[in-house]
């Protein structure tokens, strides 16, 4: 048993002038990813201090989070903007200070790659996205 990651993509929709939701994205379990984006697990410090949910949270997301009835934590958001920059950070130091190969990290960071690939696709679109997530034990 260990920590999950929840991530919820919405998007700022240009007819409504607000945040909607698009849909929840399964993120694998790196821990030390975790560090980065929150600073929860892993070795890693938050690039972004955690800020819990935003005001303008969709409905969706915040029935979904209240659903854990407490058993959520270090709930936060990050634009694609500050997404991709966790990423970089990540793989920056899953390369060249671990030593691993670049396939073999891009590969293990997939799932959260085909995030920020959907989200730098609305933000092409003229809609800024963001994720909003949380994490369980």
């Amino acid at each position: 048993m260990g920590t999950d990651i929840h991530i919820h993509i919405e998007h700022k929709s240009r007819k409504k002038k607000k945040f909607v939701y698009d849909f929840e994205a399964d993120g694998e379990r790196i821990y030390s990813l975790f560090g980065v984006l929150a600073g929860t697990r892993g070795d890693c410090d938050a690039l972004f201090d955690p800020r819990g949910l935003p005001t303008d949270v969709s409905p969706e997301v915040l029935e979904e989070y209240k659903l854990w009835d407490g058993d959520a934590h270090t709930h936060s958001w990050l634009t694609t903007e500050e997404f991709g920059k966790c990423l970089d950070s990540y793989f920056e130091d899953c390369t060249k200070v671990a030593g691993n190969s670049e396939e073999y990290v891009r590969e293990w960071m997939l799932s959260y790659y085909k995030i920020y690939e959907y989200m730098k696709y609305s933000e092409d679109e003229g809609e800024p996205s963001r994720i909003v997530f949380w994490f369980d034990n």
